[in-house]
């Protein structure tokens, strides 16, 4: 099971749901947090988080929607739980964002 960085990815389409993570095994479960990092110096980006049980994303999934982040900052949100069968989805309006879930895994 892992522990540290579970995924990892830049955000290379703007305005598109994007699976960040997916819980990788029947009987897991995973406690992480999710760092959304502004790399454009001088424009804010605007970024959603989801938490899904089904490979899209619906209106009810959002747990952070158009927030907006500064140039060169950071949104985190920490405190979340998924089990198989779960996602965790990632947005932003503008490219130039990496997106990184980090906690760990462990048997359910």
């Amino acid at each position: 099971m892992a522990t540290g960085k579970l995924a990892g990815m830049d955000l290379t389409s703007a305005n598109t749901d994007e699976q960040l993570y997916a819980v990788p095994s029947s009987g897991i479960v995973s406690t992480f947090a999710v760092s959304l990092a502004n790399r454009n110096s001088g424009t804010s980006v605007h970024v959603r988080v989801a938490l899904t049980n089904a490979t899209s994303v619906a209106n009810t999934d959002y747990i952070c929607f158009d927030e907006t982040i500064g140039p060169n900052e950071v949104y985190e949100r920490s405190g979340l739980v998924l089990a198989y069968g779960q996602y965790c989805y990632v947005r932003s309006d503008t490219t130039g964002v990496t997106a990184v879930a980090y906690g760990y895994e462990e048997t359910a």
